[in-house]
């Protein structure tokens, strides 16, 4: 993995380093926050799509990346399908490949894209 994830790095070993389960689930609920909220600011436009035009590319990999690793953990992960999408769709490989990953992971049939 990339030295540039530092975010990633530090929430992986937060929850690696978390004394019980609640403090793990206390960690996920804060980061689960804070992702919905850059995935869907209340001050700026989201794209057609629903995706957030103003993520970096890096953001966006990130924090799909972050949901992930918490749906792996267990997790209910019920937000951030068209950042996942938005990613797919990307032109770019390494993009594409992060949305493909997350897509087989996060949505299931009965999800609305």
């Amino acid at each position: 993995m990339s030295t540039q994830a530092r975010g990633l790095n530090n929430f992986i070993s937060d929850l690696r380093n978390a004394k019980s389960k609640e403090e793990e689930s206390n960690r996920v609920e804060v980061e689960l926050a804070k992702i919905r909220k850059k995935f869907n600011p209340g001050d700026a436009k989201l794209a057609a799509d629903g995706s957030n035009p103003s993520l970096s590319s890096y953001q966006r990999k990130k924090y799909v990346w972050k949901l992930v690793y918490i749906h792996v953990l267990g997790y209910e992960v019920d937000f951030g399908h068209a950042e996942v999408l938005a990613l797919v769709r990307s032109k770019k490989y390494n993009e594409k490949s992060v949305g493909y990953v997350a897509l087989s992971l996060l949505l299931r049939g009965s999800d609305p894209v």
